[in-house]
């Protein structure tokens, strides 16, 4: 992870490029670019801890970066992954004694702006636009994050590992299926064991919706996983 030094017209631009500042004067943008810095990071490199004092938000660029803690056994838990022209941290500032909520991990090599915290919020408390903009995005993540508990706590782990697929691993016919998590760490955000995942994946390829080719894993039919997203009847019968 490095921060470059001399970075503001790198700030500056990235700013001009997010929708949040449309329209935001260009004297704002500048004195807001001045107090803030370029990072570049590479996967693997830690870039926030959890708990700790959150001094800036990130806006990230290039790359994607995840969010986790670890539970009780040494396992990961990511809650979820950011990628160009997504924020972390942001919501974080607006408390008394802000602090991160997770540990920030890169997942891909990336760079980003970090924007501190008394330069943004001074921006939002003169300029009502950007506040406003801030604001909605809180009230989606609230809507996204409501949506989601209701969708982990009424689904089951078939249900929920067919939307899963669909969701962040986008088959496509001959392609093989890339998921962003591990084994461990999908069956950790599913809210499942991972021998239940295990014996999803076996009971799906015993009935020909995926298979494994060379050690990778294929989608061969996409309709069984479209319906069980979808809540419909369940072609196998694996537990919760």
């Amino acid at each position: 992870m490095t921060i470059v030094n001399s970075s503001r017209s790198l700030v500056l631009a990235a700013l001009r490029r997010h929708p949040w500042f449309e329209g935001i004067p260009e004297a704002a943008l500048g004195a807001l670019a001045a107090h803030g810095r370029w990072l570049r990071f590479a996967a693997g490199d830690t870039l926030f801890s959890e708990g700790q004092s959150a001094t800036s938000c990130l806006l990230v660029c290039e790359g994607w970066v995840q969010g986790l803690r670890y539970t009780a056994d040494g396992g990961e838990k990511v809650f979820g992954e950011v990628g160009p022209g997504g924020w972390l941290s942001v919501l974080t500032l607006f408390e008394s004694a802000p602090r991160h909520l997770h540990h920030i991990r890169a997942h891909r090599d990336g760079s980003g702006c970090l924007v501190p915290h008394g330069a943004f919020l001074q921006l939002c408390r003169d300029d009502g636009r950007l506040a406003c903009r801030v604001a909605s995005h809180g009230a989606w993540l609230v809507r996204h994050h409501t949506d989601r508990i209701d969708w982990l706590t009424s689904s089951s782990a078939q249900q929920r590992l067919a939307e899963y697929v669909l969701r962040a691993g986008k088959p496509r016919a001959g392609q093989p299926l890339v998921l962003p998590l591990s084994h461990s760490q999908i069956a950790v955000k599913l809210g499942m064991r991972a021998e239940t995942l295990s014996r999803i994946f076996a009971r799906w390829r015993r009935e020909g919706i995926v298979a494994n080719r060379q050690g990778k894993l294929y989608v061969l039919c996409l309709a069984p996983l479209e319906q069980l997203a979808a809540g419909g009847a369940a072609p196998v019968s694996a537990g919760r």
